[in-house]
């Protein structure tokens, strides 16, 4: 198993257009899935290294993943993170100059919180013969959903820079992107989940049921504590073995 470092996705020489690409043993070709963390789509807190774990999983289960940065709310606003990751996912599939031997047919799109927001809207855009999955791990699907008593709080001035019109937030929100055929999605989502709520999940999951898309919901119990999603003492950030093990067996499924 190798990494590759900052990979220059863009080809603009930009320290938010860089990737890490985490190889599998063996000469493949090796599936992909695009990894992208979280943070509110703003914090520098929660870049590359908070989704590394996540990353090495992937790598675990035979994929090449590609642990991406893109462009945050204080540097642009939506879409650029948008398009980043939409980018980066057209240069795994084109070809990626001078990568390992890739499958580049299809791509497994991962994401958490505000990442599993980008991982949809990625997934969602992109052609459908060309995505394999998406998963969100208790990810933003919803803009318009209000949760007073949750730490996510959406602010359509720092998201935008400016006010947002009620179209502009539903082409934005996943939930409104999701229709017949497109490609099948696994939400991960605990019920005591104090930043971003269940509900997000549900509503996404309940609305491709409404139009017979394939989705499907992994709830699961932990006590209070975030996000529920990471191991304590875990380094770097590991998901709990439940949340890995409902991955793996969808990416078994459709991969």
């Amino acid at each position: 198993m190798r990494t590759i470092k900052d990979i220059d996705y863009a080809g603009d020489n930009s320290e938010w257009h860089l990737g890490d690409m985490l190889l599998p043993a063996g000469e493949g070709p090796h599936p992909l899935a695009l990894c992208v963390h979280g943070g509110g789509w703003a914090s520098t807190e929660y870049l590359r290294p908070s989704f590394v774990g996540v990353a090495e999983f992937l790598r675990s289960l035979g994929f090449a993943a590609f642990n991406i940065e893109y462009r945050l709310l204080g540097t642009a606003p939506w879409p650029a993170c948008g398009d980043d990751c939409l980018r980066a996912a057209e240069f795994l599939l084109a070809g990626g100059d001078g990568l390992p031997r890739l499958k580049r047919d299809r791509l497994f799109v991962v994401g958490g919180s505000a990442g599993g927001h980008l991982a949809l809207m990625t997934g969602l855009r992109l052609p459908r013969e060309r995505v394999s999955g998406i998963v969100s791990i208790s990810g933003v699907c919803d803009l318009e959903l209000h949760e007073p008593d949750k730490l996510f709080q959406f602010n359509p001035a720092s998201f935008w820079g400016r006010a947002a019109s009620r179209a502009e937030l539903e082409a934005a929100s996943p939930k409104h992107l999701v229709k017949a055929g497109q490609p099948p999605i696994l939400c991960t989502h605990c019920p005591h989940d104090d930043v971003v709520g269940i509900e997000h999940s549900r509503h996404l999951v309940a609305r491709c049921g409404e139009l017979g898309a394939e989705a499907k919901l992994f709830e699961y119990e932990r006590p209070r504590d975030g996000h529920c999603i990471w191991r304590p003492g875990s380094e770097p950030p590991r998901l709990f073995p439940e949340i890995e093990d409902a991955i793996a067996e969808f990416a078994l499924l459709f991969t």
